[in-house]
């Protein structure tokens, strides 16, 4: 009896699943959601030059979708969130770059500066014995 509420279960929700799936295409969505990560681009300011090709493609889905072409309107909205990521990306990935190098520099001073100091103990530590 259990296993039978068990299948029939995993049959409702596989229906379910399937019924969700088989609804179409939302370009608005995929527009909406390029248009949010546009916002974050230009928010993180990333170069202008990786983000001219999103812009292009999220403003030729948002004409396809005026003209009744949904799925080409979605595939190009997606294909532009891509960009976009990658355009957040790429200036994560320098930032982080930038900050390592400061980082390592620092820390080639701070052992330079530990050297300089060990050498000063050692002098101390022998003109102090010689007394």
């Amino acid at each position: 009896m259990k296993s039978r509420e068990l299948v029939a279960g995993m049959a409702a929700l596989a229906l379910a699943t399937l019924s969700g799936c088989a609804g179409g295409v939302n370009a608005q969505k995929s527009i909406d959601y390029a248009d949010s990560n546009k916002t974050i681009a230009q928010e993180a300011n990333v170069d202008a030059a990786q983000i001219e090709s999103a812009n292009a493609k999220l403003d030729s889905a948002k004409a396809l979708q005026a003209d009744g072409e949904e799925e080409a309107a979605a595939a190009l909205a997606e294909e532009s969130v891509l960009e976009y990521k990658l355009a957040i990306a790429n200036a994560e990935r320098d930032a982080a770059k930038s900050e390592d190098q400061k980082v390592e520099k620092e820390l080639r001073n701070d052992v330079e500066r530990k050297l300089i100091y060990q050498s000063i103990l050692d002098q101390e530590t022998k003109n102090g014995g010689a007394k």
